[in-house]
C-alpha cells in the first residue's frame, strides 16, 4: 500500500507518495533506475559510473525488512507511472535516540529538477518526523555541492565536514558535510 502525502493542485503532476514492504518490492525497479540516472548525472549516491540497474535493485532490496518493520520509511515522488524522486526517512532504534532519524538517498530524476519536488519530498519527510516526534534529523552530501546548497536553503544547520569521506562517481575522493535539522 503506499499513501499520497502531498497537497497539490489539479495542474500539479507529480505527488509525493510513502511506501509500504509491498509498495516498496515494486517500486525498485524504479528506484533503481532512479540512481542510474543519478550516477550518470555525476551524483555521488553510493555508486561509480557504470552502476546497472540491477547493482542498484540489489542495494535497494537490503533495504526490504528494515522498510517491512518500520525503521524505514520510503517516500516517492511519482509523475504519471514513474518514480521520479526518493528520500528514505531511517529512525534510529537505539533507547537513547527515540527522537532521531537519518534523512538518506534523496534524489530527483535529472528530467524532473527544479520543479520542486526535492522540497516537497524533504516537507513530507519532515512533517512525518514531527508527527512521530522524530525531531532530530540528519543528512550528509557533497561538500559545496548543488545538494549542500539545497539543504541550506531548506533550514539545515552544518554539524562538519568529513575529507575524502567518499567517491565520486568517477573515483575521485571527496569530502562529506554532515547536516541536522531541529523540527521542534
Amino acid at each position: 500500500m503506499t499513501t499520497d502525502t502531498t497537497k497539490r493542485s489539479p495542474e500539479t503532476s507529480p505527488s509525493i507518495r510513502t511506501l509500504d514492504a509491498d509498495g516498496y518490492r515494486a517500486a525498485i525497479p524504479g528506484l533503481s533506475a532512479l540512481i542510474v540516472d543519478a550516477v550518470e548525472g555525476g551524483a555521488s549516491v553510493n555508486f561509480l559510473y557504470g552502476v546497472t540497474v540491477a547493482d542498484a535493485a540489489t542495494w535497494w532490496r537490503a533495504r526490504i525488512d528494515d522498510v517491512a518493520r518500520g525503521v524505514t520509511t520510503p517516500f516517492v515522488a511519482v509523475d504519471g507511472e514513474q518514480i521520479v524522486g526518493s528520500l528514505l526517512l531511517i529512525r534510529s532504534t537505539n533507547p537513547n535516540s527515540p527522537h532521531r532519524a537519518e534523512v538518506a538517498k534523496v534524489i530527483v530524476h535529472r528530467r524532473a529538477r527544479r520543479r520542486g519536488l526535492a522540497s516537497a519530498i524533504m516537507a513530507a519527510a519532515e512533517d512525518m518526523a514531527r508527527t512521530e516526534g522524530r525531531w532530530l534529523l540528519y543528512l550528509d552530501t557533497v561538500t559545496r555541492s548543488p545538494a549542500a546548497a539545497f539543504y541550506e536553503r531548506l533550514g539545515w544547520q552544518e554539524a562538519g565536514t568529513i575529507p575524502y569521506y567518499a567517491l565520486l562517481p568517477d573515483g575521485e575522493p571527496a569530502p562529506a558535510t554532515f547536516y541536522w535539522k531541529d523540527l521542534r
